[in-house]
């Protein structure tokens, strides 16, 4: 009698534990199926590493106008760290008894960014302008040619915003003494958008 107890007790217990040990795998999600949707979710596409910018600065609006305009395309290696190139145009007019004079600077750039915080970072950039020759009867820079101009550019920015656009201001140091005679400026500023920052 204590036997036919004993053995229906542990064939009891085994059903039991078969049916929990069941129901539990049903309700556990598969750990294969789990590791394919994290990975799924981690990759990153290429289209949103890159960081394109629009920007606007350097105004001046006595004795004349002064406007320029800063376009760069960024690669972003991490959160953090991101690296591109761009070009920068820069256009003064003078106001003048007589017509008014133009000059263009053009130029090409290539940086590198840090950000410190979410919004704030610095900058390194390493410009290579053409500073355009003064116009024909005038000396505002002595230049009768154009006159070609290496240099770099150190300083930090601002960016904020929600979404992938942010909107801020850039403010960098011109490191060259020709540089900065040419643009008539110590510092660059910058005020623009900036798509995945």
């Amino acid at each position: 009698m204590y036997l036919k107890k004993t053995s229906f007790t542990i064939i009891l217990m085994c059903i039991i534990m078969g049916i929990t040990y069941n129901a539990d795998a049903q309700v556990r999600k598969r750990t294969t199926s789990k590791k394919k949707t994290k990975e799924k979710t981690e990759q990153v596409s290429l289209l949103d590493k890159i960081n394109p910018e629009i920007k606007f600065g350097n105004l001046g609006f006595f004795n004349g106008l002064a406007i320029s305009t800063k376009v760069n395309a960024g690669f972003k290696v991490s959160n953090r760290f991101s690296f591109g190139a761009g070009g920068k145009l820069y256009y003064d007019q003078s106001s003048v008894v007589g017509p008014d004079p133009s000059i263009t600077d053009l130029g090409g750039f290539l940086y590198g960014r840090a950000k410190i915080t979410n919004e704030i970072y610095f900058q390194a950039e390493y410009a290579l302008m053409k500073y355009g020759a003064d116009p024909v009867g005038y000396n505002f820079r002595g230049l009768r040619e154009d006159q070609k101009v290496n240099f770099p550019l150190v300083g930090l920015g601002y960016c904020s915003g929600l979404g992938k656009w942010r909107f801020g201001i850039e403010l960098l140091y011109v490191t060259n003494e020709l540089a900065r005679d040419y643009q008539n400026s110590v510092v660059e500023y910058w005020f623009g958008a900036s798509y995945n920052f």
